[in-house]
């Protein structure tokens, strides 16, 4: 299949829904001490195997989890922060989802099979905010979603929640 083909071909919706399910059932729903360790695997910059993917054109395809925190800003990125602004990503996706809304899915002429869903996780730590978004690859055979932290300075504070509040939230759902 080629690139442009590719770009036809693919619906994002039914592969962003089984991603957000995949990213619940891994750092959410989970064990915490398991969270924590697939946290640390992201953080170290291996790729993980979550899972194999048969949606529409995809079949038999291997799904990857990678991190990108490169432009995360401020001090002291661990579990707690990236928990938070997964929370608060995945509740974005499934609002998006739920409403039927645009899900602002951005891809780059030049690379076809790269998408970047555009529907944010904000958080606020102080006065610092940070952003994490999802970067679909789709390479033969592997579809890789990064989980990247952008610059926030290119997207709307407003809407910013603190971390510390999300994490306690996520904190009472995982030890329930």
């Amino acid at each position: 299949m080629t690139d442009e083909n590719l770009q036809k071909d693919i619906n994002i919706v039914p592969i962003l829904n089984a991603a957000a399910s995949i990213l619940q059932a891994r750092f959410l729903s989970g064990p915490r001490a398991h969270a924590r360790q697939e946290f640390k695997k992201l953080k170290q910059g291996k790729s993980i195997k979550a899972a194999t993917l048969n949606i529409g054109q995809l079949k038999d395809a291997p799904f990857k989890l990678q991190l990108d925190y490169s432009e995360y800003k401020g001090p002291g990125f661990g579990f707690d922060s990236f928990i938070a602004a997964l929370e608060s990503m995945l509740r974005h996706t499934e609002s998006a989802l739920k409403e039927k809304k645009d899900l602002n899915m951005l891809t780059n002429q030049k690379q076809s099979e790269v998408v970047l869903a555009a529907v944010p996780g904000i958080v606020r730590k102080e006065e610092q905010i940070n952003v994490m978004m999802m970067n679909f690859s789709f390479g033969a055979p592997d579809v890789i979603l990064k989980l990247m932290f952008v610059d926030p300075d290119q997207l709307d504070k407003s809407t910013a929640q603190p971390a510390s509040h999300a994490a306690k939230k996520v904190q009472r759902k995982i030890s329930k």
